[in-house]
């Protein structure tokens, strides 16, 4: 399995207007080939947060890395900012 594991700059002033955009695209990343499981995080700082969205393949993952890099005009227009963006290939799992 491989993993796509963002770190993200979020605009505590459009939170409302996210979580509204996060559920479409919770709803988009569920039909994706491959997908095995995603996460996405807030952390207690409210300006950050964390994505790790697993894939049965390092294929789809790059695929699923692509898409999101090709995004950053729509990311910025509802305040997030990509800090991060790394493929991992999950060695271990409970």
């Amino acid at each position: 399995m491989y993993a796509v594991v963002g770190v993200w700059e979020m605009d505590p002033a459009r939170g409302e207007a996210q979580q509204s955009a996060l559920e479409g695209i919770v709803a988009g990343v569920s039909q994706l080939p491959g997908l095995v499981k995603g996460y996405w995080s807030d952390c207690e700082d409210p300006a950050r947060s964390h994505t790790f969205i697993v894939f049965s393949d390092r294929e789809a993952a790059l695929a699923f890395a692509d898409s999101v890099r090709g995004n950053i005009a729509n990311q910025a227009r509802s305040g997030v900012r990509n800090i991060s963006l790394d493929i991992v290939a999950v060695k271990a799992t409970t």
